[in-house]
């Protein structure tokens, strides 16, 4: 373990930990994980002495630390400039926007399909901001007309409008190759890129190919465990802590054995699943105890770690908005997340962005009592941040 990796507040005691990750340790090694429609995931594990039995893999998790260990505890994500740069894991969290939407609510409150310009207008405001540190991807899901965009004219405007780091795009290997080609990565670390597995305990085939593309292109990899308990984990904190801990492990060692060294930032994160409605519940006590114990057992294993921005269950950024999120993020930097993820602009159960939204994120983030420091060329009160008044296109359709 590496003794620089601490929390800010530590929820759980020695033994509590200990136990969770005798559990997680427990689940690899009778259980397993699924590792699906990608033999060399398969032929890795087996590299490093895992029993491969089909598509499921059961791995010594004392093995599976000593791999991760090999991963550095900070990084430099590049931008295109050096004062545009950050450090993940460099002691101050690093706010990243909200990533995946498919639907856009734009400032007068009308609600689309995301276009292009409303794309390269969340881009914008991504890099006009002085909280959020990357211009992140995946923004919305842009169309035009009924086809979806290209990626590369999606990276195409990160590149165009801003010099904060971005991430990649996991659509395809293909995609995100094609994507760092555009970004340079043989410079250094200048993408990272999401890899959620699906839990219970199993990889899909895609985040396996981008996760093993991201490692041997020396880019940085967030593998992450988006848990609904009572649905895809155990009910209890405790027990959804331990299921998570065991799949991100075979994630995380699997960058070490295609490439030692190469960055990366691990993710717990798990919230109530309601039988009323069918879906996750966000800004719940529950959660934001998962998260900060979340960010313990992440930091023991010695990596970065992931924490979730202002999240809500909210159609709107009303006052349901604001203390679920408030509540979301000030677990993160309790348990001081070094990577907050959805930091700005998240609505309705992560179906839409928000720019209203967007924009009044950062406030909340600027004057949370828990982060303790923000440069103070970062600290601004988001009125004085300037925003295009082009109105954005947006579809007729809802």
């Amino acid at each position: 373990m590496k003794s620089e990796m601490q929390s800010h507040y530590a929820l759980l005691d020695e033994t509590a930990l200990t136990t969770i990750e005798a559990q997680a340790a427990q689940i690899l090694d009778e259980v397993g994980v699924e590792l699906q429609g990608d033999p060399q995931s398969l032929d890795a594990m087996a590299s490093v002495g895992a029993r491969i039995e089909g598509e499921r893999v059961r791995a010594d998790a004392d093995v599976l630390r000593q791999l991760i260990s090999q991963a550095p505890s900070s990084f430099v994500w590049r931008g295109k400039t050096d004062e545009a740069s950050v450090r993940v894991g460099g002691g101050e969290p690093v706010f990243v926007p909200f990533y995946g939407p498919p639907n856009v609510r734009n400032h007068d409150g009308d609600l689309a399909l995301g276009q292009l310009e409303d794309y390269r207008q969340i881009v914008r405001l991504c890099d006009q901001s002085r909280i959020l540190d990357s211009t992140g991807f995946q923004l919305c899901i842009a169309h035009r007309g009924e086809e979806l965009m290209p990626y590369t004219e999606l990276a195409q405007a990160h590149l165009e409008l801003s010099d904060k780091p971005m991430m990649g795009t996991v659509v395809s290997e293909e995609a995100l190759r094609d994507v760092a080609n555009l970004a340079g990565h043989q410079d250094g670390c200048r993408l990272l890129h999401l890899i959620n597995l699906t839990p219970p305990l199993v990889y899909q085939p895609n985040p396996l190919r981008c996760l093993r593309a991201s490692s041997e292109l020396g880019q940085a990899s967030l593998v992450a465990s988006y848990m609904m308990m009572g649905a895809t984990a155990p009910v209890t904190v405790a027990g959804a802590l331990a299921q998570g801990l065991a799949e991100i492990m075979v994630g995380l060692s699997l960058t070490q054995i295609y490439r030692a060294g190469c960055p990366v930032v691990g993710g717990l994160f798990a919230t109530p699943f309601s039988m009323q409605f069918m879906g996750p519940v966000f800004g719940t006590p529950e959660s934001q105890l998962a998260q900060i114990a979340g960010c313990q057992l992440v930091k023991r294993l010695g990596i970065p770690c992931r924490g979730d921005g202002l999240v809500t269950s909210s159609k709107l950024n009303d006052a349901q908005a604001g203390y679920e999120g408030a509540g979301a993020v000030s677990a993160s930097l309790l348990g001081g997340a070094d990577l907050i993820l959805h930091s700005a602009g998240w609505l309705e159960f992560g179906r839409t962005i928000g720019m209203e939204k967007l924009v009044s994120d950062e406030a909340l983030i600027a004057t949370n009592p828990y982060l303790r420091k923000i440069p103070a060329s970062r600290k601004a009160n988001m009125t004085e941040i300037p925003v295009s008044t082009e109105r954005c296109h947006v579809s007729s359709r809802l």
